[in-house]
């Protein structure tokens, strides 16, 4: 049966070129690491944490059905509270990644380690089908177990211990050069997709579909082809996330003729992997996470529309000065005036020598018209407070809005994420079911992170809204100091300083100011601005939505964000 030349709206699986890509981009950045944790946070995917001497590098590999790829991320993740049995087994057998490989033209990775016991593992991540999933074999080939255990599988083999694994058959077809001269002479009766898909290797969806549409506009088929293949061989990667036909879509390739909307450019592969996977795929115990998100950006999106509103609102305001003065004007020239009139041209003694136009009600006398200024200067007043009033509460909305969007990106555990949920159901942006008990988070210390400066000062910083609430109301005391990214959402990050007045070294601040920085949204960039005060100037004032503080009084460095190893 042919292939299908439509693209699945629900499958965002990695295309076999974006894997090429991914892989090569991984390849001088891995080999030789050694893999410091194993990490699964649910049933589909692994973490690998990899030291490669420099840096760690997250390597997630994802299995789910219709959104499985491999690439680096830099997001948190959330842990099961007892590691996985496939999880337990990698973190007991693999020790240094020596390798990471793509089989030609396949969907298949295969990742070799030494291992704990001297041996050599393979570690395969097939991604394709509709059952993806990780094997993991000795030297021999022989499959020690595999993440998803299955001992029938229609697709090629069976997933038994002991048994050798094998790759997929190769199916007939040809190669992109050999497809060059026979595309369009032999297609017996399949669309150009159709007829790419079921007989070129390596190829994908919808790189068929954009080749096609090349073909329908006219351009010859050898030519497409070549050109296309050319691009492959020289790697000419553009990493773009657009959606096609209302759906998400990840491409490794410029396409040539299809139209994409909503376009977002990256320079790795990997960075737009780890967007695109985190905004459109939440497998298994993801979609808790990703359900949050969606309502916090939901109510953000209400909150930026009713600014908006209110900043327009207010600039009508300022129109006030210049109604009162044109009322004044017309009532100096109301003499002049006749009921009917549209317009009358006055001079404006508020601007010497200048003149003014002003409009009039033909239905109203002269001071019907001139009552009408004044009436309206009046009602814009008298608005105006409330306008002030609601612009301040809508801005501290969004701020709030802003940290629990990071307080989600954040949460490690379920715990951590359970306390963000229960904040969002308390102020209203999830249902709450009254016949359910309410779900609150463990009483006592909220959870913060704990370090240490340079020169020995304790560091603590919360990891979401009501930790952060804890440490400037029961941490900070009036000798320590505060520390907080300007102008975007962050951890609040108390130095204990243990004695008043002891002078605390910059090279400390700076140390904390970083370490601010990097629990923030500033956290990819270069360098941030971090607030830092003395806690006798941070307060909570009464009644301020969680994690919100006033700063009398601080001072501004700038630094580059780090983040705890």
């Amino acid at each position: 049966m042919a292939a299908s030349t439509g693209l699945p709206q629900r499958a965002i699986s990695m295309d076999v070129f974006y894997i090429e890509a991914v892989v090569a981009e991984m390849q001088s950045l891995v080999a030789g690491a050694s893999a410091k944790k194993v990490h699964q946070p649910d049933a589909d995917s692994l973490i690998l944490r990899l030291w490669n001497g420099r840096r760690e590098l997250c390597l997630r590999i994802n299995t789910a059905v219709g959104a499985s790829g491999l690439y680096f991320t830099e997001r948190a993740w959330i842990n099961p509270e007892t590691p996985m049995r496939f999880c337990q087994l990698l973190r007991s057998r693999l020790r240094t990644l020596r390798s990471i490989q793509q089989l030609p033209g396949e969907r298949i990775v295969t990742l070799t380690f030494d291992g704990q016991d001297g041996g050599t593992y393979r570690l395969v991540a097939e991604l394709y089908g509709r059952r993806p999933n990780m094997i993991l074999c000795d030297a021999d080939g022989r499959i020690v177990d595999v993440l998803h255990r299955r001992e029938e599988v229609a697709d090629h083999h069976a997933y038994l211990k002991g048994a050798y694994w094998t790759q997929p058959e190769k199916g007939a077809g040809y190669s992109l050069d050999e497809a060059a001269g026979c595309w369009s002479s032999e297609m017996a009766g399949l669309s150009p997709a159709e007829w790419l898909q079921r007989n070129v290797r390596p190829m994908a969806p919808v790189v068929a579909r954009d080749l096609a549409a090349r073909l329908e506009r006219g351009e010859a088929a050898e030519n497409i082809l070549t050109d296309f293949a050319q691009h492959w061989r020289q790697r000419d990667y553009v990493y773009q996330i657009g959606e096609l036909d209302g759906c998400p879509r990840l491409l490794a390739f410029q396409p040539g003729a299809l139209r994409l909307d909503s376009v977002k450019t990256f320079t790795l592969a990997s960075a737009a992997a780890d967007t695109f996977f985190s905004d459109y795929a939440a497998p298994g115990r993801h979609g808790e996470r990703a359900r949050l998100l969606k309502a916090v950006r939901r109510a953000l999106s209400r909150v930026e529309k009713r600014l908006e509103h209110l900043h327009r609102d207010k600039f009508l305001t300022d129109e006030t000065e210049g109604l009162q003065q044109t009322g004044q004007l017309l009532m100096a020239n109301l003499y002049r005036v006749r009921k009917g009139m549209t317009e009358i041209e006055v001079e404006n003694f508020y601007q010497q020598g200048a003149m003014v136009r002003i409009s009039l009600d033909p239905s109203l006398s002269p001071s019907q018209n001139a009552d009408r200024l004044f009436t309206r200067c009046k009602k814009i007043r008298r608005g105006y407070e409330h306008i002030e009033r609601r612009l301040e509460e809508s801005f501290a909305e969004k701020q709030w809005l802003e940290a629990v969007l990071q307080g989600i990106g954040e949460a490690e555990t379920r715990e951590e994420l359970a306390v963000v949920e229960e904040e969002m159901r308390d102020y209203g942006l999830l249902p709450r079911n009254g016949s359910k008990t309410r779900r609150r988070p463990a009483a006592g210390r909220p959870k913060v992170r704990e370090g240490v400066s340079p020169g020995g000062f304790v560091l603590q910083w919360g990891t979401n809204n009501r930790s952060n609430d804890y440490l400037v109301k029961h941490v900070c005391s009036s000798a320590d100091l505060w520390f907080h990214v300007l102008g975007q959402p962050g951890c609040h990050l108390v130095l204990k300083n243990p004695r008043q007045g002891h002078n605390i070294p910059e090279e400390d601040i700076r140390y904390a100011a970083s370490l601010a920085a990097g629990y923030s949204r500033a956290a990819a960039e270069g360098s941030a601005d971090v607030m830092v005060a003395e806690g006798r100037a941070v307060h909570k004032p009464k009644g301020a939505l969680p994690g919100l503080v006033q700063v009398k009084s601080y001072r501004t460095v700038r630094v580059a964000p780090r983040r705890e190893p």
